[in-house]
């Protein structure tokens, strides 16, 4: 599980799927600023997972992988 030092804050967490021939993973990717201002990544596995966070993950991916689309695609655009 993920754990914070003194005036580190969670900026965000996400779902992700992952997968590949013969593997897959269900990771929650968290987001954490320090306090210097520089962010770090942190990883929760499946079996750290609560109740609550397996019961959002499918929203949670499903929502990240189109607002990932999407900025790729603007992307793009720009260009």
């Amino acid at each position: 599980m993920v754990t914070l030092a003194d005036l580190e804050h969670i900026v965000t967490a996400w779902a992700e799927k992952a997968s590949g021939p013969g593997w897959s993973n269900f990771p929650i990717w968290v987001l954490i600023i320090e306090p210097m201002g520089t962010y770090r990544l942190e990883c929760i596995q499946p079996e750290e997972q609560t109740d609550e966070m397996r019961t959002l993950f499918k929203v949670s991916a499903l929502v990240a992988e189109q607002m990932t689309a999407l900025v790729r695609a603007a992307a793009k655009k720009e260009e």
